[in-house]
């Protein structure tokens, strides 16, 4: 996520899928510069703790920004929040179970003129959505604030795709053996009121072709979407119209940019003791990515 006028940090861009090199014609530094968001939401990021954190602390120095890390599915592996802004307090928590190595970084960030915000970051099962059924309601069950929710959530929004759509990506599924693609996740968070920020879209070029029947822009290499940024229901933090977008990493990573701005409404008290929310424009940019960071 990232606000407005600042420089935050997609997961999507900044990162090379299972260790695999890629030849950058840009660093991802570049790269996320251009984004220039407030906050970032990172999955897959290393960070080696016997060389200073490296390449992640390198990182985030060179975008100026703090960072908060934890290990996730592997050691030196993880998922980070990167924020131009003071982080004031952050913790980690284990999603469903000691059997689970998957993780959520919840951070409260305090942004000028907005206050505080939560922020939090986390990367589900990419292959099972049972694993992710209970992962999400292992998150739910921990959130009683209002935040945002960022990161690879891997599974599919059923309202993105007509039916001939869904039924490609079903048949291409099957023929790279993968597993079929589910929406249980997705359809849960949607029922618990989260809001995803894909209805605040504007007008942007495509990064990729967006297939017949799918009417949302694709954020991975298989042209669906499984980049999420959420609002928690009765949250403050409202979606600007028209600032929801897809961007391009630009070949440092196989998953794209994800970004939004967002309003916060603040409480300011008026005539006769009575209170009136007092919209204040913040931009916050939200994204998501998965692989090994890399840094040239």
């Amino acid at each position: 996520m990232s606000f407005p006028k600042s420089s935050m940090k997609p997961t999507s861009t900044t990162t090379s899928m299972n260790g695999r090199s890629y030849v950058y014609n840009r660093s991802v530094l570049d790269v996320l510069r251009e984004v220039d968001a407030d906050i970032l939401a990172l999955q897959n990021v290393k960070a080696e703790e016997e060389k200073g954190m490296r390449p992640l602390s390198d990182l985030a120095e060179g975008l100026g920004m703090k960072y908060v890390f934890a290990e996730s599915w592997a050691p030196e592996y993880g998922n980070a929040i990167l924020s131009k802004w003071p982080i004031k307090r952050w913790c980690v928590q284990k999603i469903f179970d000691d059997t689970d190595f998957r993780n959520v970084v919840k951070a409260t960030i305090q942004v000028p003129r907005a206050g505080l915000v939560n922020f939090h970051c986390t990367h589900l099962d990419h292959l099972d959505e049972n694993w992710r059924m209970k992962q999400i309601n292992a998150i739910l069950e921990s959130d009683d604030e209002p935040h945002i929710l960022a990161g690879g959530l891997n599974s599919l929004d059923g309202t993105d795709y007509s039916m001939e759509r869904w039924a490609d990506i079903v048949k291409y599924y099957e023929e790279i053996g993968k597993p079929k693609p589910k929406v249980d996740a997705m359809k849960f968070l949607i029922g618990k009121q989260y809001l995803d920020a894909k209805h605040f879209a504007g007008e942007c070029e495509s990064v990729v072709v967006i297939a017949k029947g799918q009417d949302v822009q694709g954020t991975c290499k298989y042209g669906t979407r499984v980049d999420y940024i959420m609002a928690s229901p009765n949250s403050p933090y409202k979606f600007m119209p028209g600032s929801y977008a897809v961007l391009s990493s630009k070949g440092t990573s196989d998953h794209h940019i994800v970004k939004v701005d967002l309003k916060v409404a603040d409480v300011t008290a008026i005539d006769n003791g009575r209170q009136t929310p007092k919209q204040r424009v913040v931009k916050v940019t939200g994204s998501t990515s998965k692989g090994i960071w890399k840094t040239d």
